[in-house]
Formats: C-alpha cells, sequence, structure tokens
C-alpha cells in the first residue's frame, strides 16, 4: 500500500435542471459508496473470516501539487480492538472491490507507537471514537476513490449550512447479513439529526462529543461514513435554490441500547435483553481532520 495518490478528489455528482429551481434531497450520490472498505477479522475456523465493521478513505491535498493527494484510511477505533475494548488486535483485513471485477482480502498491521506505527488517534481528546491509517491501497489494482477534505464539517459549517436538528442524514456501509459473494455492496441507511448539544454525552462508560442521529445501527457499521444530505428545505422557512449539499458529518460510532425485562413463563426469574433505541452516536467530522491536520501526520507527508 502507498501513500500517496495520484488523482482527483472524489466528486459527487448531482443531477438538476438549467433552469435554477428549488431541489430537495432525494437518491444519494452513488458515488459516495465507491469511499467504503469492509473491515473483517479472522473467524472461529481458520482460514475464514467474519465481517466486522466499515472504513473509508480521505484525502488531504497536498500543498505543493494540486492534482495529489495524501490518502488515509478512516474508521471507528472500536472496530480495531477487541470486543471488550481492552486490547488492540494485531491486524484487521480489508476486503474492496477490485477492477477486474471481483474483491480481495488483505491484511492491516494494527501498530499504535513505535517507529512501526500504522494507527494513529487523536492528539488530545481520548474518547473519539475514531482512528486514522496512513494508507491506501494500489489505485491500478482496486476500484475506489477517497473523499476530498472539503467534504469534511466544522462546526462553523453549522450556521453556514442550516445544520440543525431535523436535518437529513445518511450512511453507508458493511451489513453483516450481506456483504456480497463477489463484490462489496455498501449498503445505505437513512435518518435525521436527534440532537447537537455543546455538552459531552454520556455513550457507554465514557463522555464524549457526539452527534445524535435518529437512525439505527447495527454490528458492522461502526466506522461507516455518515453524511449531512441537505436539500432546499435547509433554511426552516424558506427553499434554497440549487443542488442538494453532501457533507461528511461524522464516523459512526454505534447506538444506544435500552435493557428490558423479559419475564419467564411459569418461573419466578426475569431475564433481561438489550434493544436498539433508534438513536445512533457519530463522532463529529472536524475529531477527524484534527488527526489528519496534526502535528503527528502532517509531520510524516513528504514535501518537495
Amino acid at each position: 500500500m502507498k501513500r500517496v495518490l495520484q488523482t482527483t478528489f472524489l466528486v459527487v455528482l448531482v443531477a438538476f435542471a438549467l433552469r435554477p429551481r428549488p431541489v430537495h434531497a432525494g437518491p444519494i450520490p452513488t458515488e459516495v459508496k465507491s469511499v467504503i472498505a469492509f473491515v473483517f477479522v479472522p473467524g472461529k475456523e481458520p482460514g475464514t473470516f467474519q465481517p466486522w465493521g466499515t472504513a473509508f478513505f480521505v484525502g488531504v491535498k497536498d500543498e505543493t501539487s494540486p492534482d495529489r493527494a495524501f490518502g488515509y484510511l478512516v474508521t471507528a477505533k472500536h472496530v480495531l480492538q477487541t470486543p471488550d475494548r481492552k486490547a488492540w488486535l494485531p491486524r484487521i483485513f480489508l476486503r474492496l472491490n477490485t477492477r477486474a471485477g471481483g474483491s480481495e482480502m488483505f491484511p492491516v498491521p494494527i501498530v499504535t507507537d513505535g517507529a512501526r506505527r500504522t494507527v494513529f488517534m487523536h492528539p488530545t481528546d481520548r474518547t473519539a471514537d475514531v482512528a486514522v491509517i496512513p494508507a491506501l491501497p494500489d489505485e491500478k489494482r482496486f476500484d475506489f476513490k477517497i473523499l476530498g477534505q472539503e467534504f469534511l464539517t466544522s462546526p462553523q459549517d453549522f450556521k453556514q449550512l442550516g445544520i440543525a436538528e431535523g436535518s437529513e442524514v445518511f450512511f453507508t456501509g458493511l451489513f453483516a447479513p450481506y456483504t456480497g459473494a463477489r463484490r462489496n455492496y455498501p449498503v445505505v441507511r437513512f435518518g435525521r439529526v436527534a440532537l447537537i448539544t455543546d455538552e459531552k454525552v454520556r455513550f457507554g462508560d465514557y463522555d464524549a462529543d457526539l452527534y445524535l442521529l435518529e437512525t439505527a445501527s447495527y454490528g458492522g457499521n461502526s466506522g461507516s461514513p455518515v453524511f449531512f444530505y441537505l436539500g432546499a428545505d435547509r433554511q426552516p422557512g424558506s427553499l434554497v435554490v440549487g443542488p442538494p449539499v453532501v457533507k461528511l458529518a461524522g464516523v459512526m460510532s454505534g447506538t444506544f441500547l435500552d435493557v428490558e425485562p423479559i419475564k419467564a413463563v411459569d418461573t419466578a426469574r426475569i431475564a433481561a435483553s438489550q434493544s436498539n433505541m433508534g438513536i445512533a452516536a457519530v463522532v463529529p467530522a472536524y475529531k477527524v481532520w484534527e488527526i489528519l491536520a496534526g502535528r503527528e501526520l502532517a509531520s510524516k507527508r513528504p514535501r518537495k
């Protein structure tokens, strides 16, 4: 794998009439599915793999060469960890579509420190469930695109774009029951922003900066890119003329679970099960940018 990709950034194509008119968000630009890689881990039987999560590619512009980008793999930090999140996996396996028409699996080592480090986390916020790996597959062999840095949203974008509770979102990633027999087929899920707050949100056993979405996230969705999909009605009380706006909201971290009692018939025992509450937690895209633009990764980008 290599770190520099000699290509252009992903361009989201949205069809619209030449005559200016209000445009509502409709079918998503299918190109965004091309930034996805499926994450697998070894299965219980030798030589087998089980679906584990989702990752996606982001590019940072090379300031010395406008037609060149430095490529990175982005995912949720816990996708690279054991289920109890107490240890790092030795490696993950990425499955990518090939230009020949199939797909291939290849290992990516997980090294979090030392000279051979492959994984970078947020420099100051340990609660940010996001990780970055500075590497890209061979673009001549694999069929993928990278998401340009201009798609990442900052807190300042919210007022400019009219992002608020009720704004439409979608995310795309691995669907564990069906990943595709020969090629990757990311599944797209839709929803709306449920909560944007200046306070940290309690999620699991830690407090973190998160957006909450009204959408269902399940196993395999962790690490998926989540997009704002802003149509003509993105500003309350008015219609905006022009094509829909697609921006990266952040990285899917997981879902909130509710514990419900289950009463066993004819016994005094009460069991419990967990149900999906329909609210998902997303790490903001600006956390990704703070890693990409941080001193550690910036110092590793070659300069002419």
